[in-house]
């Protein structure tokens, strides 16, 4: 006769225990067993530790180049790594791109998945629908951006995807006069993909407040610089259409409304950062602004708050670009095809492990306050400043320069630090022919060691292969 299995432990009890795992090592412990699975999820017990609350790194979209870059954190937690190949079946040589398109709470967005790059779990996305669900008008075209919406506080495993069109714009080879109506229309009807069903679906949303102009005025209303332009909060999509106007779209009732932009012109990024949704605007390349969006007494009262003004240009650094390498951040410089292009030389260098330890070989932390302070004056003239995103917890703005430097401004204390490199090695080989240095989007990553996606594969092994 068997003997009796042991009385289960308590949830405290079993808390406790799974409180000592690394974040990784709990993650993968919701695969084993039912029990665990339901203590890790209770959020009374665990969730806190596993939820995207800290800034692991920045990925980065280089122009002319189809691979995202990532440049991390050090940390003395588990690391993560920002290679995606393990998302691929297949041979090495026959990549598709491997190019963050979104980012949001933890999730990526490829072209051909859903990754979570701390837990190395995917899912598979489904082709795109080949019409939207509401065409423009006659003689107009549209461009379209793909927003994610993860929100693992509500549900860890799943997520959704959103189609939203751009402010139309005439076509050239057409001679139809643009209908006059209002953009965006009273009745918004997109395209969203639901990890719950695996499906595509069309949803209304109905506009509440009035719109932003009519067609054809607003032709030409594009954005003016990067062409991603959104970040999810408290229920609710914020999506920068234009160069004068972002879209809410709340989640909850099916609604969204139009929100001015504090300031027009200049180069602008909208995002998500201590308090909520801010704007940063540049102005004659260094006037910095940077403006909060109080959103909670209902939309008739929604304002631009100014938090700072400046031109930051006086405090800016010389670096001597000869001796700067890495900083306090590294740069995982992924290069997937390196086998086909680098040359016999170059075939010893590993240019796709991960750094994530400092030359003694101990993991350390980046201090935000004082890492890397850099003294004030000095800017070269022939600079250009571009804006990559915003601290997702912290007073900060993440800058670069068209050289080699990704710099953080903390705008409350004026206090800028430089955190690395923007560019790899292989980018600046004249062989490979990027003449135009520059990053297109960046996309501030939020580790989340919560939710399982369906692909569970040992990628690890295959990046072994």
């Amino acid at each position: 006769m068997d003997p009796a299995p042991p009385p289960p432990l308590p949830d405290d009890a079993l808390a406790s225990v799974l409180r000592g795992l690394a974040p990784r090592d709990l993650a993968v412990s919701r695969c084993v067993c039912r029990a665990w699975r339901r203590v890790v999820d209770d959020r009374r017990l665990l969730r806190a530790d596993l939820l995207p609350r800290s800034l692991g790194g920045i990925f980065l979209n280089l122009h002319g180049l189809w691979f995202t870059q990532f440049l991390a954190r050090p940390t003395t937690g588990a690391a993560v790594s920002g290679r995606l190949d393990y998302t691929v079946p297949g041979e090495p040589d026959r990549l598709p791109i491997l190019y963050v398109s979104d980012h949001c709470n933890g999730l990526l967005v490829l072209d051909h998945c859903v990754v979570n790059p701390a837990t190395r779990q995917w899912a598979l996305l489904p082709p795109r629908p080949d019409d939207l669900p509401q065409p423009p008008p006659p003689g107009m075209d549209v461009c379209t951006d793909e927003y994610l919406v993860f929100d693992p506080t509500l549900s860890p495993d799943d997520f959704e995807l959103f189609i939203l069109p751009s402010v139309p714009y005439k076509l050239k080879q057409s001679d139809e006069e643009c209908e006059e109506s209002e953009w965006p229309p009273s009745t918004l009807i997109l395209s969203v993909f639901s990890s719950k069903t695996g499906l595509w679906e069309e949803r209304e949303f109905g506009r509440e407040g009035a719109a932003a102009g009519t067609l054809p005025g607003m032709v030409g209303s594009v954005r003016s610089f990067f062409d991603h332009q959104g970040c999810y909060w408290r229920g609710a999509l914020y999506v920068c259409c234009s160069d004068c106007f972002v879209m809410r779209i709340s989640l909850s009732d099916s609604t969204y409304r139009v929100i001015r932009l504090p300031t027009e012109g200049g180069e602008y990024y909208l995002g998500k950062s201590i308090k909520g949704i801010y704007c940063a605007s540049l102005f004659q390349e260094s006037q910095l602004q940077i403006w909060f969006l109080n959103d909670e007494c209902g939309h008739d009262q929604t304002e631009w708050v100014l938090k700072h003004d400046r031109d930051i240009f006086p405090i800016l650094p010389n670096l001597n670009y000869d001796e700067q390498c890495d900083g306090p951040w590294i740069l995982q410089e992924f290069y997937y095809w390196q086998r086909l292009q680098h040359s016999d030389e170059d075939s010893n260098v590993d240019l796709n492990k991960p750094i994530v330890e400092d030359k003694m070989g101990e993991k350390f932390e980046w201090d935000s306050d004082n890492d890397n302070v850099l003294e004030h004056g000095g800017w070269t003239e022939d600079s250009c400043i571009v804006l990559l995103g915003f601290h997702p917890y912290k007073e900060v703005v993440f800058l670069s320069d068209k050289f080699d430097r990704v710099l953080a401004y903390n705008w409350s204390s004026s206090k800028l630090q430089d955190l690395g490199k923007l560019f790899p090695k292989f980018y600046i080989h004249c062989y490979l022919h990027f003449h135009h240095r520059l990053a297109k989007q960046a996309f501030p990553y939020t580790p989340c060691w919560l939710g399982e996606l369906p692909e569970k594969l040992n990628s690890e092994a295959r990046l072994e292969d």
